[in-house]
């Protein structure tokens, strides 16, 4: 194969069973974690403008504020 072909898509050549990179996990502080039972054992899901406003007092991202 042409070595430029191969440099230009080498990732779509690459070993389909190869695992991506772990993504980090989030470490919550004591206080964040607390909260976060809280609202989830009054709510299974929070969603919405309720995630968005727990996000935000926690200093989370809403994809951190999930369950």
């Amino acid at each position: 194969m042409d070595p430029l072909i191969r440099a230009r898509y080498g990732m779509l050549l690459a070993n389909p069973f190869q695992r991506k990179p772990k993504r980090i996990r989030t470490a919550f502080t004591p206080g964040q974690l607390l909260r976060l039972e809280h609202e989830f054992d009054k709510n299974h899901y929070v969603v919405g403008a309720e995630r968005k406003q727990l996000a935000s007092t926690l200093k989370l991202t809403e994809t951190q504020v999930n369950k």
